[in-house]
């Protein structure tokens, strides 16, 4: 399983990476990002590549695995899926 770490000094509450992530892994705690779901995880990274800060960590990506896909192409496979 990735596991996810935030930088809770770095984080500026943004909430960048809580639009941006396909999976809905984070949602915002007292203005802080918090992955609440890190079981659902796929390692695409986009909230590590969108994150101003660059407050989060991530292990256990296999780099030959990682994708980057966009919450609306996420939401269009839901949709066929």
């Amino acid at each position: 399983m990735i596991q996810i770490f935030v930088d809770e000094n770095a984080c500026n509450g943004c909430g960048l990476c809580v639009k941006d992530c396909p999976m809905k892994v984070f949602e915002m705690v007292s203005g802080v990002s918090v992955p609440r779901r890190p079981e659902n995880c796929m390692g695409c990274l986009s909230c590590h590549e969108i994150c101003p800060a660059q407050a989060l960590e991530h292990r256990g990506v296999v780099p030959s695995r990682r994708m980057y896909i966009s919450s609306k192409v996420c939401s269009m496979l839901n949709r066929v899926i």
